[in-house]
């Protein structure tokens, strides 16, 4: 071969040689499931931290994102499609995913988000020492039950009859109900305790609430919450109930405050868990992260519609106010 062919030959190896590389490289695919459907922001802080990492959509990593028309039980083929799916990794949102997904697989990675109390539940031996195929990110939404309970009382001191709404469908909701329950008696207040989890069933549970004559509503931490935030708070609107939550995207919908910790944070920190995964780490051998940081965000446009005057020290505290 002459020098000017051969040179020839090596640029166009060189060239073809990207394409090659891109033809070859492994495409991983990433299962997203969900009890409610997850809202934009959840997902895109996922595909943004699975970014930063390297793993471009189309490219080296595929995402499938699906939920059940109501339960995992009355739609059973949401996750059973899961194990014939050939997914490198699951990632699951809340305790009911975690459980439905859990008893079809033992040997597919997941990757929790937003788990109340995963030894309790079983899914984790120990937080520093999972011990199966399931890791990620705890929410401690029962330790946070208690002072969810003392913000709405510096919020509405005066309140004698409080509503909570429950999803018994959700086991960890049961244990945030204790919680809930025992920090309500310390305030000697009546309670009304009513179940929800579809807009149909919230429709019902807020008129039971209207019915009983509360002049409060405390909603325990479950995905339907998120998925019917802006029905909730129509609900309360038109009942002239403040309503005290765990999730900010209920106070963006128009809830009076939340506390508690970021589920697209989560989300994040999950990312990071799946890019261990995939690079050969052992779900078994990944602690469980609890989230540090808690946020108080309060709907000042709410809380005047409610006619209901925010003290300053609770306004000093938050860490975002919405007008």
């Amino acid at each position: 071969m002459r020098r000017r062919e051969f040179l020839k030959f090596l640029g166009t190896a060189a060239s073809l040689a990207p394409l090659r590389a891109a033809a070859q490289e492994k495409q991983f695919r990433i299962e997203l499931i969900s009890a409610a459907p997850p809202t934009p922001e959840m997902l895109g802080a996922f595909r943004d931290a699975m970014r930063e990492r390297g793993y471009i959509e189309g490219q080296n990593v595929a995402f499938d994102v699906r939920w059940p028309k109501r339960t995992f039980d009355d739609d059973p083929a949401v996750v059973t499609d899961l194990v014939n799916g050939k997914f490198d990794v699951i990632v699951a949102w809340a305790t009911p995913t975690v459980a439905a997904v859990r008893r079809l697989t033992s040997s597919i990675p997941i990757v929790m988000v937003s788990v109340g109390d995963p030894v309790g539940a079983g899914f984790v031996a120990s937080l520093a020492r999972p011990g199966g195929n399931i890791t990620g990110v705890s929410n401690v939404t029962n330790d946070l039950s208690a002072k969810l309970v003392e913000l709405f009382f510096e919020f509405v001191p005066a309140k004698k009859r409080v509503g909570v709404v429950s999803n018994s469908y959700n086991s960890n909701v049961a244990v945030q109900l204790r919680e809930t329950m025992s920090a309500l008696e310390k305030f000697n207040v009546q309670t009304k305790v009513v179940e929800a989890r579809t807009a149909e069933e919230y429709d019902q549970a807020f008129a039971a609430l209207a019915a009983a004559r509360v002049e409060g509503v405390i909603l325990l931490s479950d995905p339907s919450v998120v998925e019917h935030a802006q029905r909730i708070a129509e609900l309360a609107r038109t009942a002239m109930l403040p309503t005290a939550f765990q999730r900010r995207e209920s106070v963006m919908a128009g809830g009076l405050f939340s506390y508690g910790g970021s589920i697209p944070n989560q989300y994040r920190f999950a990312a990071v868990y799946v890019d261990r995964i995939l690079k050969g780490a052992r779900p078994a051998e990944l602690p469980v992260e609890q989230p540090t940081k808690f946020e108080l965000v309060i709907n000042l446009k709410t809380a005047k519609a409610l006619d209901l005057p925010i003290p300053p020290t609770l306004l000093a505290r938050a860490d975002e106010v919405i007008e």
